[in-house]
């Protein structure tokens, strides 16, 4: 390729020509994965209602599982830390059910980037194994390489008693090859609580003194956020933020 690289050389662009990333979110059904796509996008309506590109989209049955996929698409805010002009990123989650196998895999195309979700309550033990599995005989030549990856630990509120510790799933990934040890796997895990985050939040937008939380605008200021919300937030965030570091870096010549 000759002359000077653009934006539109090194992402992928959208019908209106706009560069866009993919970040799908994976895991077993139940684990949280729709929750967290809600309280992000909950998040940015309060903070910037102007990164919203597209609001969240769902497919799903009656009693609210998803039966294809949840969607938002969001444009990268402004003061970032990236030297992107203009970029949105897409986020997707699928159907976390065994019999929505082909419907993961339509999701799973084109993605940038991926957040698998574990569910730590001891009876799904099972279901995480088999959903990585999955995922690894779909994409596992490209995890950690072509494909960035974050793992969530979801549901860290609920009693010591009820929940499979952390060191098995860090065993876990060692033992898959997506991680060369279990300090490499602990750098690779963000442990959140959808549920308590969504709860927070909402608390927080209720308050009698949320005023105190608002810029001149009339925005939430991102430093008003929560632990719990931002610890949603910072997959979706840092995994955005890893991938186009990435593209710039392996596009610039030497």
């Amino acid at each position: 390729m000759s002359g000077k690289l653009t934006i539109k050389d090194i992402f992928k662009v959208d019908g209106s020509g706009v560069p866009y990333l993919k970040l799908v979110i994976y895991g077993p059904s139940l684990a949280g994965k729709t929750s967290m796509l809600t309280v992000y996008n909950v998040l940015r309506k309060v903070e910037d209602p102007e990164t919203i590109y597209s609001s969240l989209k769902k497919i799903d049955d009656p009693s609210g599982r998803t039966i294809f996929y949840d969607q938002s698409t969001f444009e990268l805010p402004k003061g970032q830390g990236v030297s992107v002009p203009k970029l949105r990123y897409q986020v997707w989650t699928v159907a976390g059910q065994k019999r929505h196998y082909i419907q993961r895999k339509v999701v799973l195309e084109g993605a940038d980037g991926l957040i698998f979700m574990f569910d730590p309550s001891k009876n799904m033990w099972d279901d995480n194994v088999e959903s990585l599995t999955e995922l690894l005989s779909l994409k596992g030549d490209t995890l950690g390489k072509s494909l960035p990856f974050i793992v969530v630990l979801n549901k860290i509120d609920m009693p010591a008693e009820d929940r499979t510790p952390t060191d098995n799933f860090l065993d876990m990934l060692v033992e898959k090859k997506l991680a060369s040890n279990k300090g490499d796997a602990y750098m690779r895990v963000i442990e959140t609580s959808c549920l308590q985050a969504r709860n927070e939040l909402m608390t927080l937008l209720r308050s009698p003194d949320i005023k105190s939380k608002l810029d001149d605008y009339g925005r939430l200021q991102r430093g008003a956020r929560p632990l719990s919300v931002q610890k949603v937030a910072q997959p979706i965030e840092q995994l955005t933020r890893e991938i186009i570091i990435q593209r710039v870096k392996s596009a610039k010549p030497g």
